[in-house]
Parts: C-alpha cells; sequence; structure tokens
C-alpha cells in the first residue's frame, strides 16, 4: 500500500514538474511580435500615401523588432485593400494604414462590404493635410468673405472644379457650401492635375484642392488661396487664414492617414503597436518624409483616432444624403 502511494506521488510530482517545465518554456517564449507584419494599402506604389505607408512601416519594423512588409492592394476605391484587413485573423500581423477616403467610400458606395467603425481596431494616425479653397490670380475676390459674398448674390452660377463626383475635394466644397449657407456648381473632372491647370488658364474660376498641389502655383503667383480648412493654419501657407478664420464659425476639416487592424484585436497588440507607431511619427527623418509628401505628422492614441473615424463617417454620410451627391 505504502509502495502504491510512492509509486503515485512520484507520478504526481513527475506531471508537475513537467507542467512546470512547459509552462515556464512557454512563458519564455517571445511575445507579439514574433514574425512579420503586413501593412496594406489601398493605393498604388509611387503615391503619397505608399511612400509614406514604407517610411513610416521601416521605422515601425525597427523598433518592433519584425519587418513590416508594405502590400498595395489597389482598386475599388480603396475597398479592395479595407476589405482584405476586414477578412483578415485577429491577431495583430495584418494592419491597415488607411486614408480619409476609408471613410467617405461607405457613404458613396453601400455596397462597399465593410463599416469602418465596426469592423475595425483603431490603433492611431499618422498624419493630417488640409485643403484650399482657390481662384485664379487674376479673380475678382481677394477674400473667402468676398467670394462667398457673390455666391449668395448668385447662388450656382460660381463653379469649382474638384477630380471627381464623391472625391475629398467635392464632400470638402459641399460641406463648406452648407456651412456658409451658399450654392455654387460642381465642375468635376476625371481626376489628375486638370482642374488646377484650368483654374491657372482662366477656365474656372474656383478650385478645393490639397494645399500641398496648390502651394507651388501660390509661390508662382499663378492661383490666389482664400482659406485652408484645417484647425488652424497651415505650415505651407501660413500667411493664408483658415476657413474659421475668414468667418465660417467652427469650421474644420482635415485628409488623414491612420493605422488600424481588424476588429477584435487583442489590447497587448494594440498598446504595443499604438506605443511604436507614436515612436515613429517623433523620428525627424519620417517626419520629414511626411512633410514631403505635403502632410503633417501627426499621431494619436486608439481611443482619439477611433473617434475621428466615427465622427468622419457621420459627417460625410450627412454631406452625401444632404448635397443629393450621387451614390453607387
Amino acid at each position: 500500500m505504502d509502495r502504491q502511494v510512492r509509486r503515485r506521488g512520484l507520478l504526481l510530482a513527475g506531471t508537475a514538474f513537467a507542467c512546470g517545465l512547459h509552462g515556464a518554456a512557454a512563458l519564455a517564449q517571445p511575445g507579439y511580435p514574433n514574425r512579420p507584419l503586413r501593412l496594406v494599402v489601398g493605393a498604388a506604389p509611387g503615391g503619397n500615401v505608399d511612400l509614406t505607408a514604407r517610411i513610416v512601416a521601416r521605422r515601425l519594423g525597427e523598433l518592433l523588432g519584425q519587418p513590416v512588409v508594405v502590400e498595395n492592394r489597389v482598386g475599388a476605391g480603396g475597398a479592395i485593400a479595407f476589405n482584405a484587413v476586414r477578412q483578415s485573423a485577429s491577431d495583430g500581423y495584418t494592419l491597415l494604414l488607411a486614408p480619409t477616403g476609408f471613410t467617405t467610400a461607405v457613404a458613396l458606395n453601400p455596397n462597399a462590404g465593410y463599416d469602418p467603425v465596426r469592423d475595425f481596431t483603431a490603433i492611431g494616425g499618422v498624419s493630417q493635410f488640409a485643403y484650399a479653397i482657390a481662384v485664379a490670380a487674376g479673380a475678382p475676390w481677394a477674400t473667402l468673405p468676398e467670394l462667398l459674398a457673390a455666391a449668395r448674390t448668385k447662388p450656382g452660377a460660381i463653379g469649382y472644379g474638384t477630380g471627381g463626383i464623391g472625391s475629398g475635394q467635392h464632400l470638402v466644397a459641399e460641406l463648406l457650401a452648407a456651412a456658409a449657407g451658399v450654392q455654387w456648381l460642381h465642375v468635376p473632372y476625371k481626376g489628375g492635375a486638370a482642374p488646377v491647370t484650368d483654374l491657372v488658364g482662366g477656365q474656372i474660376p474656383m478650385v478645393v484642392e490639397i494645399e500641398s498641389v496648390l502651394a507651388p502655383h501660390v509661390r508662382a503667383g499663378r492661383v490666389r488661396v482664400l482659406a485652408t480648412t484645417g484647425a488652424a493654419r497651415s505650415p505651407l501657407l501660413p500667411e493664408v487664414p483658415t476657413v474659421a478664420e475668414a468667418g465660417v464659425r467652427d469650421f474644420a476639416v482635415q485628409g488623414w492617414l491612420g493605422v488600424l487592424g481588424p476588429r477584435g484585436l487583442a489590447p497587448e497588440p494594440v498598446a504595443r503597436l499604438a506605443a511604436a507607431l507614436r515612436q515613429t511619427l517623433a523620428d525627424a527623418e519620417v517626419i520629414a518624409a511626411i512633410e514631403k509628401g505635403g502632410a503633417v505628422a501627426r499621431s494619436s492614441t486608439p481611443e482619439a483616432f477611433a473617434a475621428l473615424v466615427e465622427s468622419d463617417t457621420r459627417r460625410w454620410a450627412r454631406v452625401v444624403r444632404e448635397a443629393n451627391i450621387p451614390v453607387q
């Protein structure tokens, strides 16, 4: 009897020792991340979004101790990339670099296949940029209040050019029109630089465009920017007032880039990624590269970025509905 008890005790002790070794080995395994990550981008290689993704991915990978590989998934206005991340495992190894279009696309296409708020986990902001309201150098309006007064006098008579229906520029222009109580005529182009070219040539009286696109033309004296849409003055055009400074109270809208993961990402990888992203955006080389692309490096907490995604999703849905912008 005593022999059986001793034997059983030895077996239990051996099992406990083995379990202890197994537990210690498990604790000794490297933590997150322990393999390469993917950063999915819905833009083609070579553009500002792609270049930002690559400079951020390189520094982020150095801080995380694992490569971060940029993967370009182009098509459907970014929805292919967005849905690829939505459908990926919630393990922290597949991330999305999302632009403002991430929130506008669902307003314009009810069949986009994803919900920006419910289907993703926010990690943090990367950069921001403002839009600019510009007229030709010889236009009769020297200030935004003068332009708005003219638009109120003749509703729908002043045309503005953008890169197309549903573009960020189109939505910003309609948001401004609603805030200022004016109506103007949208002149959509098929993307590219054509709207600015026609503004310089006098074919259209006004454009709404990303500030970095217009800055060289301002310096050359070819166009006049009346206001920028950010919450603060643009470092590219510091002499130009914001729309709010020019009299449209509380108006502020900016484009952005930010990082998200799929829904259900655990707190540990979120915290690890958010901390590394903040460090990345404090790096002088990263800041310089983002500024060269016409934006400003701007980190944020996961909570703040999630709030931005939610507010912009609501805002653009309202603009599309109230301005009767066609949906797909």
